[in-house]
């Protein structure tokens, strides 16, 4: 006895089957990710380094080239290449296809550390970098206000916008572009620095040193214990213009103020970010890897209208883009399609079957076949352009089986 006599004998049975393996195809089809790409791990990693004021010339050789030479040895570089500008060097470490890129990635820091005492004290730590689509932003904002300056609204973003955006479900990171940022600039003189015997090495010693808050123990007292802390940060400019930076042949101190010009001033704007023709502060917000890009957007969007009574100051939030509006725009044009090639496929099927209920056997059983391979979906964690494919791959068959048969 086949398999096709057992259907018929038993048919309600395979009928309970059939249903069963069509809700879980429908469970299948609610769990999985939407996303506009799909999840692909680029073999590659970026190795950014700054050292401000140094040509290209000096970047390659104290920078660039020891970090090459530091990378080139891990296991399943494929390839380097590299960038010197001024201030600034890049590497590109070009991996295997096939290449875990965490574990590629963690090499390389290894690799780094051993050679970071030769690199330069000033230059920055160099950041890895591993290439990946989800950190392309998901959402992108303009953020205006009547009552703060662009230095003010600046500060506020940084210090408050910033973290509670990031607390937000589903998202990896928040960024702010854009603006006039607040810098405080110590202008040396020169001569008055000869003059005062100083160099530039105890200045800068100097001014680390009385930016700190310094433990000072423990007081005890009775059953109680309390931590000593001795806060000397900055609260203003004056402030730093009264560090002591060193002393003069007779003992006198000498003040910052007296050896260089301390200036409230701003940051040197290197990009500058315009929306509709003015200068403009905009966020974006980029999201885990492995979160719901809709489920993402939409929370943020949720919460800004609370976000803008927290803050006041008359701080508005204005959608700019928006990457949850293109997936749901793309799933409607796909489910419009796909009902109009049901349609399409029952009439089509009636027009050479000749017969209705036989049509409509043929025509139900494709979407039914769609969700019934899409129920492991979720448990082998595939995302929806797999799924797609393993619809468009199995659909076929139930038609063929029942064309056949009918």
């Amino acid at each position: 006895m086949n398999i096709s006599e057992v259907s018929i004998r038993r048919g309600i049975t395979f009928f309970m089957i059939y249903i069963l393996i069509a809700g879980a195809g429908l469970f299948g089809l609610s769990q999985l990710k939407i996303d506009l790409f799909p999840e692909m791990d680029f073999p590659v990693v970026a190795i950014l380094t700054t050292y401000q004021g140094v040509g290209p010339e000096d970047i390659e050789n104290v920078l660039t080239r020891p970090l090459e030479e530091a990378v080139i040895s891990v296991e399943g570089v494929e390839q380097v290449s590299s960038i010197s500008r001024t201030g600034v060097s890049v590497i590109l470490v070009e991996f295997t296809w096939g290449t875990d890129i965490n574990v590629g990635e963690n090499n390389i820091r290894k690799n780094i550390d051993l050679v970071r005492d030769y690199l330069p004290t000033d230059a920055s730590e160099p950041i890895t970098i591993a290439f990946n689509p989800s950190m392309q932003p998901i959402l992108i904002l303009n953020v205006s206000s009547d009552d703060l300056g662009d230095v003010e609204l600046n500060q506020v973003l940084t210090e408050q916008v910033q973290p509670r955006l990031e607390r937000q479900e589903g998202v990896a990171s928040v960024s702010v572009s854009g603006g006039t940022e607040r810098e405080i600039q110590i202008l040396i003189d020169p001569y008055r620095l000869a003059a005062n015997k100083l160099s530039m090495d105890q200045i800068k010693s100097a001014v680390g040193m009385a930016n700190l808050d310094i433990p000072g123990g423990l007081l005890e007292e009775g059953r109680n214990e309390f931590t000593v802390i001795t806060e000397t940060r900055f609260n203003n400019v004056e402030d730093i213009r009264n560090v002591t930076v060193g002393y003069s042949p007779t003992g006198k101190p000498v003040y910052l103020k007296n050896v260089a010009e301390v200036v409230d001033g701003y940051k040197e704007m290197t990009q500058i970010v315009r929306n509709n023709r003015e200068n403009s502060i905009v966020i974006s917000v980029s999201k885990q890897s492995d979160a719901n890009t809709v489920n993402a957007c939409n929370n943020i969007i949720d919460y800004l209208p609370i976000l803008e009574d927290q803050i006041g100051n008359d701080v508005s939030f204005n959608v700019i883009f928006n990457q949850a509006d293109f997936i749901e725009k793309s799933v409607q044009n796909l489910s419009s399609t796909a009902i109009l090639a049901f349609i399409m496929s029952a009439l089509v099927l009636f027009f050479f079957l000749r017969h209705i209920v036989s049509s409509l056997i043929v025509a139900v059983s494709i979407p039914i076949s769609k969700k019934k391979f899409l129920w492991p979906s979720p448990l082998l964690h595939l995302p929806r352009c797999l799924s797609l494919y393993l619809f468009f791959f199995f659909r076929g068959y139930p038609v063929c089986f029942l064309m056949i048969w009918l």
